[in-house]
């Protein structure tokens, strides 16, 4: 007979509702604080890395990449098939827009556009030189954010990897105990 245990074996925890209004405005204190004090995008990838698990980042990414896309005019339809995400997702992120959206607004105004990577014109480099070499900086620019970004999602993919790991190995200490 198999059924789901519930696990038993983690330390009791104190939800975030049962503590002191005075403690919950602590903590928010503290978040608040951290996320403004990060200087650089590098910094905030590590902060991210270091804060959040890897659905998290995912799901944050997903909601921030919505609002733009609402800003945007983009339909419910059209952000569906974009982000193969629900309707309910949508509205909620639409609703959070209508109601208080003032961050989503400022910051998606703020964020700066991705760079690709240009291509090279396919004449001869002396007849162009001036493109050319905005074109090759420009490559580079953008060759540098794609290292930083996959370094930074390989990142969330090993924590996610070693968050596995520990809840079998933490798993496994619980029915060695139980035995």
């Amino acid at each position: 007979m198999f059924f789901k245990m519930k696990r038993q074996y983690e330390m009791p925890v104190k939800r975030l509702e049962k503590l002191s209004k005075e403690d919950q405005l602590d903590l928010a204190f503290d978040l608040i604080n951290a996320v403004s004090l990060v200087r650089s995008p590098s910094e905030t990838a590590a902060l991210l890395q270091d804060l959040l698990t890897t659905s998290e980042i995912k799901n944050l990414s997903k909601r921030l990449r919505i609002a733009k896309l609402l800003l945007a005019g983009k339909t419910h339809r059209e952000i569906t098939s974009i982000l193969h995400c629900s309707y309910a997702t949508i509205a909620k992120v639409n609703l959070w827009l209508n109601q208080t959206g003032e961050g989503f607004r400022k910051i998606i105004a703020r964020l700066p556009k991705r760079r690709k990577l240009p291509k090279l014109p396919p004449r001869p480099l002396t007849y162009h030189l001036p493109e050319t070499i905005m074109s090759l900086a420009s490559y580079a620019l953008a060759s540098q954010e794609k290292g930083r970004l996959e370094k930074f999602y390989e990142g969330i993919e090993d924590k996610k990897l070693m968050d596995k790991s520990f809840q079998e190995a933490v798993d496994e200490a619980f029915r060695n105990k139980r035995q």
